[in-house]
């Protein structure tokens, strides 16, 4: 695992402990340490809970050949909590980086997009663009917004690209802490719809269980996309 990987990762859960008290959740030791084939992976994951996550889940990977390195992190708010579901995902070859930051949003009302969206598009604002030519996948539009981070770069935006997920995910946390409780029930309900909805999409279309099947088996894959992932 490249050690700049390993410790910004670490770097984005300890900013995570400084915010919330997470308490870790046991996993199948099978999951947790996923074994490859070829031994050519060296793979981690976690999950944690809090009073405000149902579920905060975790990643690293490390593909020998090719060389790949991977983090991912995935905050699930409780279903009584209106914070978005907050996605970092970077993964590192030799010569590029590809990324994807964002707050998927249960609701879309001025006040809503005020706290979690607009003050997001102003810290991307500061940073030089991130905009390329990739293809945004069909199924992940309608959780885009202004404040989105998605394609391939240069190894030399991989920098920027975390920082800008730090300040990105300093900004969620702050606001996590302080967001009160929903009551309203239909509130709650599209809550409920809106998580269910973005986690079937995770199970189904993210191509990276596909791949992770090739490498650990597509039985073992689907259960950490069910059991761990989401």
């Amino acid at each position: 695992m490249t050690a700049s990987v390993n410790q910004a990762l670490d770097s984005l859960i300890d900013l995570s402990r400084q915010h919330l008290e997470l308490e870790p959740t046991p996993l199948d030791p099978e999951l947790a340490r996923p074994k490859s084939f070829l031994k050519v992976l060296d793979a981690e994951h976690f999950n944690w809970t809090s009073d405000q996550l149902r579920k905060l889940f975790a990643m690293r990977f490390h593909l020998k050949v090719p060389p790949l390195d991977q983090m991912n992190l995935i905050y699930y708010p409780n279903v009584n909590c209106s914070a978005p579901i907050f996605i970092f995902f970077c993964l590192l070859t030799k010569r590029k980086v590809i990324g994807h930051i964002n707050v998927n949003c249960p609701f879309d009302d001025d006040a809503y997009r005020a706290t979690w969206v607009q003050p997001l598009a102003e810290q991307l604002n500061q940073v030089a663009s991130f905009d390329c030519a990739d293809r945004y996948p069909e199924w992940m539009k309608k959780y885009r917004n202004e404040c989105t981070v998605y394609g391939m770069f240069g190894r030399d935006r991989y920098e920027d690209l975390l920082a800008c997920a730090q300040g990105y995910l300093n900004h969620y946390l702050e606001q996590l802490k302080a967001v009160p409780l929903e009551t309203d029930p239909e509130r709650i309900r599209q809550i409920q719809r809106f998580q269910a909805g973005f986690v079937e999409d995770i199970r189904t279309q993210d191509k990276a269980q596909s791949m992770m099947a090739k490498i650990i088996g597509k039985d073992k894959a689907k259960r950490i996309f069910h059991e761990v992932t989401t």
